[in-house]
């Protein structure tokens, strides 16, 4: 059976695919590291601002997952270990490097109040809007990524070589199907307010 196949059947079974995490599947851990290592990268991100040190709680956190994948018995408990064993990596690496200061204060404080529902399901929903930018054509993805990255519609048209009436096309053919999956209010809040129309 190849990946995608078993991915399907992952997300149709939730039970089985945390069977399989139980009994060691490697494809199962996969599974569960593609379906929210980029969601925990961006909830570790907006608390480290640092990409390397959030790139290395992520990978430590499904470490620890894996360590102790027979503990979980449904998928809840395991989405909220990942997140609170992310959280309490990123604390104790802010106390460590001792940039505790007002702010990082205050976000430990935020951080440690009942706000983590709420930033798991933004995190979960920038995730799963990125994995859908990713399926995008590849010369609209380009474009896309590009205008996220902050470029204007002129800088993206000379980096690519191409004219600015095909930037704004393939930017418009973008939003076209990230607003078939997506509320417009969504994208706006989570992927700021980029050129997107002009």
């Amino acid at each position: 059976m190849d990946k995608e196949m078993r991915y399907r059947k992952f997300r149709r079974n939730v039970d089985y695919l945390v069977r399989r995490l139980q009994d060691g599947d490697e494809y199962a851990f996969a599974f569960f590291l593609d379906t929210y290592g980029k969601s925990l990268y961006f909830y570790c991100n907006s608390i480290l601002k640092n990409s390397t040190f959030s790139e290395d709680i992520v990978q430590e956190s499904f470490v620890t997952l894996w360590e102790r994948r027979q503990d979980f018995m449904s998928l809840l408990p395991i989405r909220v270990f990942l997140y609170q064993t992310a959280r309490n990596k990123c604390l104790d690496l802010l106390k460590h490097e001792q940039v505790v200061h007002k702010h990082e204060a205050a976000l430990i404080q935020e951080l440690s109040e009942d706000s983590l529902d709420e930033k798991m399901i933004e995190e979960e929903v920038l995730g799963e809007i990125y994995r859908a930018i990713d399926e995008l054509p590849p010369e609209c993805r380009r474009v896309f990524r590009l205008g996220l990255e902050g470029l204007s519609n002129q800088e993206i048209a000379d980096s690519l070589s191409i004219s600015i009436n095909t930037v704004r096309t393939q930017k418009q053919r973008a939003m076209i199907v990230l607003k078939k999956r997506f509320s417009m209010g969504t994208l706006l809040v989570l992927l700021g307010m980029m050129d997107l129309f002009n």
